[in-house]
């Protein structure tokens, strides 16, 4: 009885050790802890569901959007959830008769008047976003560098919903398009380095409405006169790395894998450009936040569900003495 207490103790502390080596980078991925939404003056506020829910940790974003989701005439709270719908904008927290835990939409017909954007104009967003690391972060100072990570398991699943594209002779495909994405930000967060603040954009384009199986690009966010950029870079993967499937009406989609050979070679290559020159050092870098959602350059309207959305970081294992 005594060696069989003695190897089941070590079974556990084995795999208590092995669940200490992973981080779970996204917190509240099934979004049950509630929204934080700002109102048209500006002010924060906190939508909740559950009484007993830890404070939210996602806020929203909405961009260059006629739509506000602290309007309470357009808000619906259900016991485990929380819809919005104007003519604009549309944020569901699990939706009744669908296995999703978050479907969302733009209306781009309605945010532009019917209107063609023309180039340089801004275009409405709809993010829901997250701080990971310190400053504000979930993880506060325990969020892990790139040195310290062996891996990054992501994973979500999503369905277009519907994609209603208008033709016209105004189109341009280089200027009009709707897209869902999903964004880390790879920054410097040693405050003794000289590069302190400075990072990338890391994403994935899960769905573009003139690429089927979305793909590398990697360009840097400028701005315009009417809408500003972060001059930062951009190196998105697309889901090619993952998966040939088509993101379509009706059909759930899974991507997953590891995302850190990708997010190393995005870093590698902002180097080689110019970009975050003043720290070529892992250990420097760690993920200062995340973002998904839509961002609508044309006439679309267009909503998607999505399931599952995880990102768990391994970690190496610790250096003996």
């Amino acid at each position: 009885m005594m060696y069989h207490a003695i190897r089941l103790s070590a079974v556990l502390l084995l795999t208590h050790a092995a669940a200490a080596q992973t981080v779970e980078l996204i917190a509240d991925g099934a979004f049950q802890r509630g929204l934080l939404v700002k109102d048209r003056a500006g002010q924060r506020h906190a939508i909740t569901w559950q009484t007993n829910a830890a404070p939210p940790v996602w806020t929203t974003a909405q961009h260059h959007s006629k739509s506000c989701f602290a309007d309470e005439a357009f808000q619906t709270i259900t016991t485990n959830g929380f819809s919005f719908k104007d003519a604009y904008q549309t944020l569901v927290i699990h939706p009744a008769g669908e296995a999703a835990d978050l479907l969302c939409g733009v209306n781009g017909g309605s945010e532009y008047g019917g209107v063609w954007r023309v180039p340089g104009d801004p275009w409405p967003h709809l993010y829901l976003e997250q701080r990971i690391s310190d400053p504000r972060g979930h993880l506060g100072a325990h969020a892990p560098s790139l040195a310290d990570l062996a891996r990054l398991d992501f994973s979500v699943r999503l369905k277009r919903l519907y994609d209603r594209k208008p033709a016209g002779p105004a189109y341009n495909r280089h200027v009009h398009t709707a897209h869902y994405l999903f964004f880390l930000t790879v920054q410097n967060l040693n405050r003794q380095s000289k590069g302190f603040g400075d990072y990338y954009w890391f994403s994935i384009a899960l769905y573009d409405d003139r690429e089927p199986v979305t793909t590398l690009h990697a360009m840097q966010d400028k701005g315009t006169p009417k809408k500003k950029g972060t001059d930062k870079f951009i190196y998105d993967i697309g889901v090619k790395p993952f998966t040939d499937q088509v993101v379509a009406d009706g059909a759930w989609v899974t991507v997953a894998g590891d995302l850190l050979p990708h997010i190393l070679a995005g870093l590698r290559e902002g180097w080689r450009l110019g970009y975050l020159a003043d720290s070529h050092e892992l250990a420097d870098y760690r993920f200062g936040g995340c973002v998904i959602g839509w961002e609508v350059t044309g006439l679309n309207d267009c909503a998607i569900a999505i399931q599952g959305l995880r990102a768990t970081a391994a970690l190496k294992p610790a250096r003996g003495p």
